[in-house]
């Protein structure tokens, strides 16, 4: 294409980097660059399942926001049913996530455990970590080839149910994150202070729902661990079994005894994670699960003002650990 050129960063050719070959004029030519190419970028996200963006004029947030408004792949939506700690930017832009430095947020595709999950996920770089922080990345086709039959049988055959437990107005818990950001409250999740409207919210989501001791509320859901794409027909891995399952392997031995001592009363446990018949998923299924991603793991560098368009089922996404300032902006689109 005029204007652009392409190359890659690794074998994999995850992601497809974009790069100007002029400088663009002005911001204002960028975007309609943007906007007059739309076909030519869906085409490239389906076939690679990513496209790295370096080397245009973009900065701040509101330059994020208005690349993807003319990229018009769909939608803005926001952060609603997700937990991972982050702050909210502007209407449909957040902060990454808000964990903690030194732990790695293995692979995963965004809200893979709720119905309306985001076709689109995006990044962009305000401040990249001078140590570690890169967003990781694997093709999630090839995750699913590469789980072991028996445990991918398993895993389709009975579905998973994701329950979590989020909390109203607690100084113990607003205490806890204080100290290390974890465990949202139902009105963050939810972003409203409404019981009513979080009660409409899940079943739109089709969330089962239970209010509970000191106002908590326990929710769970039931979804496939697979997936066809819903343009390629192309099988993908799509689920968060091993993130909702809280184990010395995700945690670090340290943190995981810290979360069995603070979570032991069951109201308040954050994450359970169960086939979809109740029965619990042997922690050896779960392993080899994050044995295969860390061997399907792509890492690169982040630039200052990289943006990173994903097509949230091909491509899985991650954080690494990190030292220093980092600042990743991110949204998503239906």
């Amino acid at each position: 294409m005029e204007g652009i050129k392409t190359s890659f960063l690794n074998k994999e050719h995850l992601p497809l980097v974009i790069e100007p070959s002029r400088p663009f004029s002005t911001q204002a030519e960028f975007f309609k660059f943007i906007a007059e190419n739309q076909s030519y970028f869906k085409e490239n996200s389906l076939k690679y399942g990513g496209i790295l963006f370096r080397g245009f004029p973009m900065q701040h947030a509101d330059d994020f926001a208005e690349f993807i408004n003319y990229l018009g792949f769909g939608k803005s939506i926001d952060y609603v049913g997700g937990d991972s700690p982050r702050n909210k930017i502007k209407e449909g832009v957040y902060t990454s996530t808000e964990a903690p430095p030194s732990l790695k947020i293995p692979l995963h595709n965004e809200l893979s455990f709720v119905k309306n999950y985001p076709k689109h996920i995006y990044f962009f770089c305000e401040t990249p970590s001078p140590i570690g922080g890169e967003t990781i990345l694997a093709d999630a086709r090839k995750v699913y080839e590469c789980i072991e039959p028996q445990v991918k049988e398993k895993f389709i055959a009975n579905g998973l149910r994701y329950v979590s437990c989020y909390y109203y107005k607690s100084k113990l818990m607003e205490g806890l994150n204080k100290l290390q950001r974890s465990h949202k409250s139902w009105l963050q999740v939810f972003e409203t202070d409404s019981k009513q409207e979080v009660e409409r919210m899940c079943k739109e989501h089709e969330f089962e729902y239970k209010w509970t001791k000191n106002d908590w509320i326990k929710i769970s859901q039931v979804r496939p661990s697979v997936m066809s794409h819903p343009l390629t027909g192309e099988r993908i891995w799509f689920n968060q079994a091993h993130l909702y399952d809280f184990n010395p392997r995700l945690l670090g031995n340290w943190r995981y005894l810290g979360a069995k001592l603070f979570y032991c009363r069951e109201h308040m446990k954050l994450h359970q994670v169960f086939f979809g018949d109740h029965t619990k998923i042997p922690k050896a299924d779960l392993y080899h699960v994050m044995d295969v991603l860390d061997e399907c793991t792509i890492a690169f560098p982040w630039q200052k003002g990289d943006l990173l368009l994903l097509d949230n089922v091909l491509a899985m996404h991650g954080r690494a650990a990190f030292e220093g300032k980092r600042r990743i902006l991110t949204a998503m689109t239906s």
